[in-house]
């Protein structure tokens, strides 16, 4: 028995989010982009969830934060309040890197349909946002659901 499923239309693209960052001299500019990599998710297994982080601006977008976590994701119940987070798993060093025009930084992060305390979530809809720690400010993306 399937313990959440994706919805169809979602489980196979990506989600494009833009973001203007600074005065329009900057002209920086991220595109956020979410994939999941089954429809399903059984007790017992994981999904890879895929952030992807995209420099579609003239100039470098400046990241800041662990070095594992640069890019990470949050689980929001109906309710937006958040179950989970990949940040736990952070364990890096502070570091600054440099996302040049027409560059991207991915991250491929599993979650077993768990809570913050390792307890398996009830059925129902969930969304997905990706995050890039943009320094001074970090984006959020949209969100991609999943029930």
């Amino acid at each position: 028995m399937a313990f959440r499923s994706v919805i169809g239309a979602f489980s196979g693209i990506l989600l494009p989010a833009s973001c203007t960052l600074g005065d329009s001299e900057d002209a920086g500019s991220v595109n956020l982009y979410l994939d999941v990599d089954k429809g399903t998710l059984p007790v017992g297994e994981s999904m890879t969830i895929t952030v992807r982080a995209l420099n579609v601006g003239y100039n470098p977008v400046t990241l800041t934060g662990p070095s594992d976590c640069l890019l990470y994701v949050e689980i929001l119940n109906g309710q937006g309040q958040i179950v989970w987070h990949s940040q736990g798993q952070c364990i890096g060093q502070t570091v600054t890197e440099e996302l040049v025009p027409g560059f991207e930084k991915t991250k491929n992060i599993p979650w077993d349909g768990t809570n913050l305390a390792g307890a398996r979530l009830t059925a129902g809809f969930y969304h997905i946002r990706g995050i890039a720690r943009v320094t001074g400010s970090p984006y959020i993306g949209p969100p991609l659901s999943v029930s």
